[in-house]
């Protein structure tokens, strides 16, 4: 992703583990209840999640999500499809965005859930 960002001139995502920690949490969430969506089971939204884990000093805030199965690369796969994804690639590929990170969750079928959000700082 960072190799898109810089061939258009973008700067380069820094990784933040607490913002990891928030991805990794929707990815979980989405695999143990078994949904797939931005909402969480109890009606939050990334916003909301990164206040409720202390994550402040935020001026904006967005998030990609996928999942699949069968795949020897999931994780390749998942930033291919974001990528070939309109509004996704969009996203990734946002001046806005400064620091991002990407959590995963694999349930015993073998489905991967991923999430990836970004953060501008104030």
């Amino acid at each position: 992703m960072n190799a898109e960002r810089t061939a258009k001139g973008l700067p380069l995502l820094k990784w933040n583990d607490q913002i990891a920690d928030l991805a990794r949490l929707h990815s979980l969430n989405m695999a143990e209840h078994k949904f797939f969506g931005h909402r969480g089971v109890d009606g939050t939204m990334v916003d909301d999640r990164a206040d409720m884990l202390g994550i402040g000093g935020w001026r904006a805030i967005g998030e990609n999500i996928a999942y699949m199965r069968g795949y020897d690369n999931p994780d390749q796969m998942a930033v291919e499809k974001w990528l070939n994804s309109t509004s996704h690639r969009r996203n990734m590929l946002s001046p806005t965005w400064r620091e991002s990170a990407i959590g995963v969750a694999v349930t015993p079928d073998g489905t991967y859930y991923f999430t990836q959000v970004f953060i501008l700082r104030n």
